[in-house]
């Protein structure tokens, strides 16, 4: 328990300024999407808005369609880019615990801020959007937003195992893997397009998980 939270008071150290960031930008979006939508009732009368949210599949808030999965990434890239180009990470290994229980560390330190960011953010949205439309929407706009989510934390482990390989070669494969399996996160964005398909989303963020320590693998091993 020590270890995890001298890692994590390390990680915190290094990730508190873009975690700041991350939140002010959801939170502005979900504010945007609020003003957004009562600006359209106002122009379509509500009736016409909420018609076209349960039974045309429009999506509350389309930008957070983008800046969840890229919050991920960026956590990722701020995580483990200093550790990687300043030769950190080496020495992270050498702590005089498993290197699987470090990486592992590392990992759930930016899973757990990224889901605290995200579930705030739901909860955010969900009331200030419950104000001016029906509970139906909300759990529809949930839903809707449950595979982005799982594309944000997905992607912030993917990218953590293309920065930690060693190899250039191999990066591009694992790049390409990985935009193929978030790629299955974004068929549909109509609400409760994913509904039937959890323990695929399951997979994806358990693969997002558990491939970053082949790289870690082979990177204490030396190879170029």
């Amino acid at each position: 328990m020590n270890l995890f939270k001298a890692l994590s008071y390390k990680e915190w150290m290094k990730t508190r300024k873009f975690i700041l960031v991350a939140f002010v930008l959801l939170a502005a979006v979900a504010m945007y999407s609020y003003i957004e939508i009562k600006y359209a009732i106002r122009i379509q009368e509500a009736v016409n808005v909420w018609y076209g949210f349960i039974f045309q599949g429009m999506s509350v808030s389309s930008l957070m369609m983008y800046l969840i999965p890229l919050s991920g990434i960026s956590m990722a890239i701020v995580q483990f880019v200093p550790e990687m180009t300043n030769k950190r990470f080496k020495l992270t290994l050498h702590l005089p615990a498993g290197e699987t229980r470090l990486v592992s560390a590392m990992l759930l330190y930016g899973y757990g801020v990224l889901f605290i960011l995200y579930l705030a953010c739901v909860i955010f949205l969900s009331v200030i959007i419950g104000m001016v439309l029906p509970s139906e929407v909300v759990c529809m706009m949930v839903s809707q937003l449950l595979p982005w989510i799982i594309a944000g934390l997905a992607g912030y482990g993917f990218t953590v195992w293309i920065c930690v390989e060693p190899c250039w070669r191999q990066r591009i494969s694992n790049m390409l893997v990985s935009i193929g399996l978030l790629s299955i996160l974004f068929v549909s964005i109509y609400p409760e397009t994913y509904s039937d398909f959890t323990c695929g989303m399951i997979l994806v963020l358990a693969s997002s998980f558990v491939f970053p320590f082949y790289s870690c693998i082979r990177f204490k091993q030396g190879i170029q």
